[in-house]
């Protein structure tokens, strides 16, 4: 058996040492569920440390390849948006069940880790439609009026719901969701649609600071048709019911809350019909799938 120079084998642990499973990383990938042909598949990469903090300034990237199939690597490159998020996009070319290899790079560390994902071409019928049984839980909450509010009153109008705070000073996250529900009531107006039977619901991520009154001066600044739009807050119990349910993840930090960006839209009856990923959405997706739930 041949020696190796001292050197060289240095030079390898030093390779070694340098690429590995992300121990000190936590890295979780979001993906849309469909894809459009030709347009960009938007993911998203939530890069913490080992104590669950954001990490900033990484180099995210990574290699796309269809599993147990040979339709080349489809290369990714993240950016940072914040709190330890990064977007990339990809063109996926097809159905199918796929393997992301992620690497990260931080510190002068490299980490990498294998996340897996299917998608389907997105249809009329199965965008951001949801399989999944799940129907809305007990809660007493009040609105922006200080008026009470549990899932009885959701009964018989499709509900969007979404989870927000006042006070959040992520720019890509509250302002963006609330900016959806705002888009979504220009569109319905210009579309001559009839609300009457259609409850957009914010609930506060932060009811300590989130009283009635500060959700509803929230609302007013932000021009909303308040007819149909509700601001929920009230014992953080209550709201965990909703979030436990929905699978919605949030922390409360500091003065901030870190928390996943999601909207929901709930049938009559209230079932969960389907789920929006990310803050950022298609307004004619949202207005569609809205409007065909009436």
């Amino acid at each position: 058996m041949k020696k190796i120079p001292v050197i060289m084998m240095s030079l390898i642990l030093v390779l070694i040492a340098g690429c590995g499973t992300a121990k000190n990383i936590n890295v979780k990938l979001s993906t849309p569920k469909t894809f459009t042909p030709g347009k960009a598949f938007v993911m998203q990469f939530t890069i913490k440390d080992a104590e669950g903090n954001p990490v900033e300034d990484a180099n995210i990237t990574a290699n796309l390849n269809m599993k147990n199939m040979d339709h080349g690597t489809i290369p990714v490159s993240a950016e940072k948006i914040g709190e330890g998020k990064y977007v990339g996009t990809a063109d996926v070319p097809m159905n199918g069940d796929w393997i992301a290899a992620i690497s990260v790079e931080h510190d002068g560390k490299k980490f990498e880790e294998e996340k897996q994902f299917s998608v389907e071409v997105k249809t009329a019928e199965n965008a951001h439609k949801v399989t999944k049984d799940v129907s809305l839980p007990d809660f007493n909450l009040v609105d922006e009026n200080g008026g009470p509010m549990t899932k009885q009153d959701l009964f018989g109008k499709t509900v969007v719901m979404t989870f927000t705070y006042v006070n959040c000073i992520d720019p890509n996250a509250c302002p963006i969701l609330l900016g959806n529900f705002s888009n979504l009531q220009q569109d319905i107006k210009a579309r001559g649609n009839n609300p009457r039977n259609l409850l957009l619901v914010s609930v506060s991520l932060d009811p300590e600071k989130d009283t009635p009154e500060a959700m509803k001066e929230h609302a007013e600044k932000m021009n909303f048709d308040q007819s149909y739009l509700k601001m929920l807050t009230g014992e953080m119990g209550e709201i965990q019911k909703l979030t436990a349910t929905l699978g919605v993840h949030f922390e409360k930090k500091g003065t901030e809350v870190l928390h996943d960006n999601k909207t929901f839209i709930f049938n009559q009856d209230g079932k969960l019909t389907h789920e929006f990923t990310g803050s950022y959405m298609d307004r004619d997706e949202l207005l569609q799938v809205v409007t065909s739930e009436e």
